[in-house]
């Protein structure tokens, strides 16, 4: 996508409806921030942020569709990505709302909607395709001079989705869904048959593999896709099936290096429900428990971690963002009917209510929670 950089300065200055809160004074920190993309009553795309308590801060205009957030450490501002195969990404300052910059990838790839900071906030390592070369690759962008490419490492698989950075602070995991697209036709999926997803562990610096894992060849059309990471190394895994509807397959899985990767266990009625389809994942802040959204199957699943078992499930008309609350066994959940909620678990059982309702707009598929150092 052609960005009009003229057209797009103009729409971020006008375009903050919701405009930022004040910049709080004292030695209070400010509480956590929730970043999500979605499209306003009018149709146009917005990327917006709000306080814990639901407070909207800002709803800052895109020139397309976004996907998701790369929060800089210390949260003072973070890298929204355009859906893919879009090629834009913008730069928001969190405290005030405003646009700071923006950049694209190179001419031969797009952005597939998911990037992470090193720890020092210098470099951002962004999914992207090599299209011509039927090829994923991890851009790398240099924050520290506007955000210049400057480089590029392989993702080893095709159709690098998210990425995320270990606590090492060197090794990149990346989830390689394995399906092979062209941007002249964006929403076609080309080599269904031959999928090979894969879970690939990158040094950040050198581009080497460290390990690959791959799923059982039966399973070899279940799209591994979304990331999450614990303080502890586990990754928490969200995957998308391409074979028959009929199929009943695991959906959520989670890995430790040198380890074979843990597919979860769920009653067929969830695994049912859940439509063969999850659109995001994140841990809860101490841990234990994940928050898998199914937006086709309008429903947020809930698992432990450890025991890589179903816990609960809740009905949520097209959610799909999924964030982490400020307490144990709670997360944020976001709707594609404008709402967003805080969901609590408790004796295997969820509950939720409502703190933010835009009956105008929707949101799309990711939640981010930005915490301030």
């Amino acid at each position: 996508m052609a960005i009009d950089r003229r057209a797009l300065l103009r729409c971020a200055a006008v375009a903050l409806l919701g405009t930022a809160s004040p910049r709080r004074t004292g030695a209070a920190p400010r509480p956590s921030l929730y970043l999500g993309a979605g499209v306003d009553g009018a149709g146009a795309y917005r990327a917006s942020a709000f306080a814990g308590d639901g407070a909207r801060l800002f709803n800052m205009a895109m020139p397309g569709r976004g996907h998701s957030f790369a929060v800089e450490p210390g949260a003072r501002s973070a890298v929204v990505f355009a859906r893919r195969p879009g090629t834009f990404a913008l730069v928001v300052d969190l405290a005030r709302g405003r646009l700071l910059g923006e950049f694209a990838t190179s001419e031969d790839r797009h952005f597939y909607g998911h990037g992470t900071f090193s720890r020092d906030g210098r470099r951002l390592y962004a999914t992207e395709n090599d299209f011509a070369g039927g090829r994923g690759v991890v851009g790398i962008y240099a924050a520290d001079r506007g955000y210049r490419r400057i480089g590029e490492i392989a993702s080893h698989g095709i159709g690098p989705h998210d990425v995320a950075l270990l606590g090492d602070g060197d090794t990149l995991v990346v989830a390689n869904g394995g399906i092979l697209t062209r941007p002249d036709l964006p929403r076609v999926k080309l080599n269904v048959p031959t999928m090979s997803p894969s879970l690939c562990y990158v040094d950040r610096r050198s581009g080497a593999l460290l390990e690959r894992r791959r799923l059982d060849r039966s399973l070899h059309r279940l799209s591994i896709r979304h990331l999450a990471v614990a303080a502890d190394g586990t990754v928490a895994i969200a995957m998308q099936y391409e074979g028959p509807a009929r199929d009943l397959v695991p959906l959520v899985a989670s890995h430790r290096r040198g380890e074979p990767l843990s597919l979860f266990r769920a009653p067929a009625r969830i695994v049912r429900a859940m439509k063969q389809y999850c659109g995001s994942v994140c841990f809860e802040s101490g841990g234990r428990l994940l928050a898998v959204s199914c937006p086709r199957g309008h429903v947020v699943t809930f698992w432990h971690a450890g025991a890589g078992a179903f816990v609960a499930e809740m009905p949520v008309a097209d959610g799909s963002g999924v964030a982490p609350g400020s307490a144990r066994g709670e997360f944020l959940v976001s709707s594609g009917d404008g709402s967003v909620f805080v969901a609590k678990l408790r004796a295997g059982a969820a509950t939720s209510h409502a703190i933010l309702r835009d009956p105008r707009g929707r949101w799309d598929n990711h939640l981010v929670a930005a915490t301030p150092a």
